[in-house]
């Protein structure tokens, strides 16, 4: 029984049972777009982390200890030849913006129909690298074969050049992919095989509160000594046929010579005072929303907006740690498996005669290098946990627990090498 007197059962005394999670606005590609090149704190949002991610570089790795310094060189040669870094940047920042974007490597090969098959066999070289955002790739046709891998995937894409004007088909072998965010498979099918967007998870936070609440903050400061002019008979003189206008002008000239003289000619009858509005507690409220901005973001407060750590003994140390971590996630899902990619087509290019091994990896360099006083610390700490086991280990020779064969051996599977000649000299003769 709803109870209208006391509200019981309606949404005036129980608001929870009316309350739902929905997506309350379509974030689309031209408002992402737009905050792109307008505001300032969304780009650096979208630039920073990809920019990290590419900043320190990455070396071949083997799991044979096999000598890949001269395919590494190459590599990274014709990494830096190609502008290889600024074009897998803004690949990652199309990612970030329009939720995927697609590198195009121009591949020097006997086929002449990009429509076709990359033939890994018969690549000769790239010619150049063109990155597409996903607002200009459109899936064109899918992939009917039931037998296949990839049935119902996309088999070939339309791309539509904004910069030029141009569009062509493509194959999506000839592509390297980048998928955008993580979203409910029925969104991504919604968007033609495209992922999520980062205006999505912080429009709410950006829009509706940091830059809502910063343009309140500067409307409370223009307004802050609010003026007020008592006028005796103000009542009547409105009621009077003229005397509307009369009131305006008078107020004009008061503000106009307020300003220029500051100094006020009123009538004795009237009084002029100024109010202050207080802009206490507006500072907690900003510094609030920059805290929520940088948790959506996954960006700190001192990274994003430049502040220094706050509190007793800070040094931003667990902030960058925070960071890194977030941009080595970026790294491993996002940009290893497509730049290994690019690296595994270097290697099948014939011009190029890079050899890589049939098992290798890519990895990226330390984002944070340690300074001369924390590696002295570290190796300070090395060496005493080294001197500690020693002294264990003489110990335990020492009562018995282990014989000095035991102990080589011990020695040799911790690293260190042994001259093994003589130990089983006299063995024959003891046995």
């Amino acid at each position: 029984m709803i109870n209208i007197v006391n509200g019981v059962g309606t949404i005036r005394y129980d608001p929870s049972r009316y309350t739902g999670i929905i997506r309350k606005m379509f974030i689309t590609y031209n408002m992402s777009e737009n905050l792109f090149i307008e505001n300032g704190i969304f780009r650096k949002i979208i630039t920073a982390p990809a920019d990290e991610a590419l900043r320190a570089g990455f070396c071949i790795k083997t799991s044979d200890d096999i000598d890949v310094s001269e395919a590494e060189s190459k590599i990274l040669s014709l990494y830096e030849d190609l502008a290889c870094e600024e074009k897998f940047a803004t690949a990652l920042y199309w990612h970030r913006c329009y939720g995927g974007a697609v590198i195009f490597p121009v591949f020097k090969d006997l086929s002449e129909d990009l429509t076709k098959p990359l033939d890994e066999n018969n690549i000769y070289g790239i010619e150049e690298i063109r990155v597409y955002s996903a607002k200009e790739v459109i899936p064109l046709k899918q992939n009917e074969d039931f037998n296949s891998t990839n049935y119902k995937k996309t088999e070939t894409y339309l791309i539509s050049d904004e910069a030029t004007g141009a569009y062509f088909e493509i194959h999506y072998s000839r592509l390297i992919i980048f998928n955008g965010l993580t979203v409910p498979n029925i969104l991504r099918n919604e968007r033609n095989g495209w992922g999520g967007m980062v205006l999505e998870n912080i429009y709410d936070t950006l829009i509706l509160k940091y830059d809502l609440g910063n343009k309140f903050a500067i409307d409370i400061m223009e307004r802050m000594a609010q003026g007020i002019l008592k006028i005796a008979g103000l009542l009547n003189k409105l009621s009077i046929e003229g005397g509307e206008d009369e009131v305006r002008t008078y107020l004009q000239n008061i503000d106009m010579v307020r300003n220029i003289l500051n100094t006020l000619a009123i009538d004795k009858d009237d009084d002029y005072d100024i109010k202050s509005i207080s802009l206490s507690g507006v500072k907690d409220i900003l510094d609030k929303t920059q805290t929520m901005l940088s948790a959506v973001s996954e960006i700190p407060v001192t990274i994003l907006f430049g502040r220094s750590p706050g509190g007793q003994n800070a040094t931003g140390d667990s902030d960058f740690e925070q960071y890194y971590s977030m941009v080595q996630k970026l790294q491993r899902r996002d940009l290893k498996p497509q730049l290994s990619k690019f690296i595994y087509f270097l290697s099948k290019c014939k011009d190029y005669q890079i050899k890589l091994p049939d098992i290798w990896s890519l990895k990226f360099n330390p984002l944070s290098i340690p300074t001369e006083k924390e590696q002295a610390e570290t190796d300070k700490m090395k060496a005493e946990t080294k001197e500690k086991n020693i002294s264990a280990l003489t110990s335990l020779v020492n009562i018995g627990g282990l014989d000095n064969v035991e102990l080589r051996n011990y020695l040799e599977e911790q690293g260190f090498k042994l001259d093994r000649t003589l130990d089983n000299v006299g063995r024959d003769v003891i046995e």
